[in-house]
């Protein structure tokens, strides 16, 4: 009985020691967390108004959607969708997740023509996440992209998005204003 007994505390004491060194977390897991609840809040879902709105196309977004859903813990999927005249179209759809090995959040997206994105994401405060990507076209162009996001209040947050010219430089591409949907 007693030798039983010395077994299950070592089992117990073993097992303890790996779990808390499994769910160890970072500064980078912590900025996360807040920036993953602060998007996923309410609905969940952003819209910004499309300043290239052409009333005349009926294919022509009146505005673009960010919907965040959050299924598990290191987990935060997104879809960006069109808000056309009279439908909803998904444009492209992603997931941020924790890489345990490189210790980065990855982004990896998918768009519904064909193309595919991947890259790091940072959160060097819990205010802001930073995507640097490689954006891959069908038909072979390679870009690269980046994605600057800062919290401006409870309900809205900006985004300004940069294409590298040929000489490396990022160069701006857009401004976004991002306000939260609410639940009706």
């Amino acid at each position: 009985m007693k030798s039983l007994f010395t077994i299950l505390l070592v089992f117990l004491i073993h097992t303890n020691g790996h779990a808390q060194n499994r769910f160890q977390t970072y500064p980078e897991q912590e900025q996360f967390n807040v920036m993953a609840e602060y998007l996923t809040r309410g609905s969940g879902q952003w819209r910004g108004e499309n300043p290239r709105f052409n009333p005349q196309n009926p294919r022509s977004p009146k505005a673009f959607g960010l919907w965040f859903e959050r299924t598990m813990y290191n987990l935060l999927s997104i879809k960006i969708v069109a808000y056309r005249q009279d439908t909803t179209v998904i444009s492209s759809q992603g997931i941020f997740a924790w890489n345990p090995q490189k210790k980065q959040y990855m982004h990896v997206t998918a768009d519904r023509g064909g193309g595919y994105a991947e890259g790091v994401t940072e959160f060097p405060n819990d205010s802001t996440f930073i995507s640097t990507m490689k954006v891959y076209r069908p038909n072979g162009k390679v870009l690269d992209h980046k994605d600057e996001n800062f919290v401006v209040n409870e309900n809205e947050h900006r985004n300004t998005s940069f294409n590298k010219d040929e000489q490396g430089n990022w160069v701006e591409n857009s401004n976004w204003i991002w306000k939260r949907e609410t639940l009706d």
